[in-house]
């Protein structure tokens, strides 16, 4: 039987050019392959776009980025992030100025990192609960292995403020946003469980501490946005947020602390970040 001639080539073409657009698409559109990572979720209530990262499963909120204040002063009333018990080392007040970004809505849970990691570290077990336990060494683990990240502390910040000044965002009633001495039961408690902030995120304030990218120490004034100065070694970096083990001072959204990166605390857990057209894999 006879083959018709130039048929094969043509396929071999046709397969070859295919190939090649999959390829220009994968490297030169960024926004082909966030979709092909993020599923859209649509706008929660609060009016901001959520997707869900592929995965992980990690539901996640697109925040607009802008310009803010962060950092808190207690010396003049009328000026911007007054706060009465704000402590030496959140000043000076300074602005910062943030590119959209994603935001995990809620601390990873313990059910995300087993699916990821295969292990679960916590001391506090419950799959719909926040991971602890987990070092900030171990958090850049997961980070490699999904393609994303933890927050810089002005990322962290800007999350949790969700354009308020206020020293508690939200409501400004810790019961109504956080888990924290009083109503936490010592212990950590599911996800989600609290009133959001304006953003649509939760547990900004308790339930853990979360990890950040940034060094500690560093001139707090020195914040330059997403990339902050996380890129210079540490053995301690900043953690935010308080914890269900936390008093109220300790839940401000300007208030900060620092852990060594290798030691493991069961109020300390993380939540992550992307960017909106690049998933960092």
């Amino acid at each position: 039987m006879n083959r018709p001639r130039g048929k094969l080539p043509a396929l071999s073409t046709a397969a070859l050019a295919l190939a090649v657009l999959v390829v220009a698409a994968w490297l030169g559109w960024p926004h082909l392959r966030f979709w092909w990572l993020f599923e859209s979720l649509g706008k929660n209530e609060q009016g901001y776009p959520e997707y869900r990262h592929r995965q992980t499963g990690i539901v996640m909120v697109r925040l607009p980025g802008g310009t803010f204040w962060m950092g808190a002063q207690k010396e003049d009333p009328s000026g911007p992030n007054y706060d009465p018990d704000a402590l030496e080392n959140e000043g000076p007040v300074h602005e910062v100025t943030l590119s959209p970004f994603l935001v995990g809505k809620c601390e990873v849970t313990q059910a995300e990192w087993q699916r990821v990691m295969g292990d679960n570290p916590s001391e506090f077990k419950a799959a719909d609960q926040p991971v602890e336990a987990v070092t900030w060494d171990y958090c850049q683990q997961f980070c490699e292995k999904t393609g994303l990240k933890l927050p810089t502390e002005a990322q962290w910040e800007y999350a949790c403020r969700a354009g308020s000044s206020a020293p508690c965002s939200g409501t400004g009633r810790l019961d109504d946003t956080g888990w924290y001495q009083l109503n936490s039961g010592v212990t950590t408690n599911p996800v989600g469980q609290k009133t959001p902030n304006g953003f649509g995120l939760h547990d900004l304030l308790g339930n853990v501490q979360e990890w950040c990218e940034t060094k500690w120490p560093a001139p707090y004034e020195a914040h330059k946005g997403e990339a902050d100065n996380d890129s210079q070694d540490s053995y301690a970096r900043v953690v935010r947020g308080g914890s269900f083990f936390s008093m109220n001072l300790g839940l401000r959204c300007a208030c900060r602390f620092s852990l060594l990166t290798h030691v493991p605390q069961d109020d300390t857990g993380f939540r992550i970040v992307a960017s909106p057209f690049d998933s960092g894999q």
